[in-house]
């Protein structure tokens, strides 16, 4: 019975070895396969990949055109900006100006009426004094009469 029971063990332990060695040679079979499906994945995958790289390669050119484009937008809009503060300051100076030179007509308009009052005080005075030298004529005329008639009775009376 011993020789039975080893070729027994033997048996078993060469369908054990035989059943691993099978079932390893399936696993490795199944792991190959799944091995190879993701390598096809990955391929596909990598295809794709291009695929969209392609297509996405004048999309950039386009982003780029773009981005050039806003960039000189922008440079252009800052410029304006620029040109709109100066027009601003340029528009302040000239209410800067137009408030003075209404200042300075407003002051010509008084020197102007002053004017008027001083013509029209210099007119009364020069009437005030054409009356007085008027005035004057005549007393002189009386004084030279009196005089002339005081001198005719002084030669009458000699």
């Amino acid at each position: 019975m011993g020789k039975e029971f080893v070729f027994l063990l033997l048996g078993i332990s060469a369908g054990a070895i035989i059943a691993f060695v099978a079932g390893y040679i399936l696993a490795r079979s199944k792991a190959d396969r799944r091995q190879a499906m993701f390598q096809v994945e990955i391929d596909e995958l990598l295809q794709a990949n291009e695929e969209l790289e392609q297509e996405l390669r004048p999309l950039k050119r386009r982003f780029k055109e773009l981005e050039s484009t806003l960039n000189q937008e922008y440079v252009e809009k800052a410029s304006l900006l620029e040109r709109l503060k100066h027009l601003g300051d340029i528009r302040r100076e000239l209410e800067h100006e137009r408030t003075i030179n209404q200042k300075l007509n407003e002051r010509i308009a008084e020197l102007e009426q002053m004017i008027g009052k001083l013509e029209a005080q210099m007119a009364s005075d020069a009437e005030n004094i054409e009356r007085q030298l008027d005035q004057i004529e005549d007393m002189k005329r009386k004084i030279t009469r009196v005089v002339e008639e005081a001198l005719a009775e002084a030669k009458k009376a000699s």
